[in-house]
């Protein structure tokens, strides 16, 4: 596998092989086995990846859906005039 689509690969679906597509997982392995260009990228997204889940969610402030719906209702009105 060549650098540039694991890395692509890696940006669409994150940093766990077991969710590569089935079809690409062997080859990435083999290329994380030569390039260590391959591992460090890996382990930053993991890192990242970490990071973004290790804290609790903040909740949406109260109301935010319906102001949502409402602006797209708004939007849709206006752009069928």
């Amino acid at each position: 596998m060549a650098i540039d689509k694991f890395y692509a690969l890696l940006d669409q679906h994150g940093p766990n092989l077991e969710e590569w597509p089935a079809a690409e997982q062997d080859a990435a392995r083999e290329l994380l086995k030569m390039s260590s260009a391959a591992r460090d990228r890996l382990k930053e997204e993991q890192a990242l990846a970490a990071l973004l889940t290790a804290g609790p969610t903040p909740a949406a402030p109260k109301g935010l859906a319906q102001k949502i719906v409402k602006k797209a209702r708004e939007t849709s009105k206006t752009r069928k005039s």
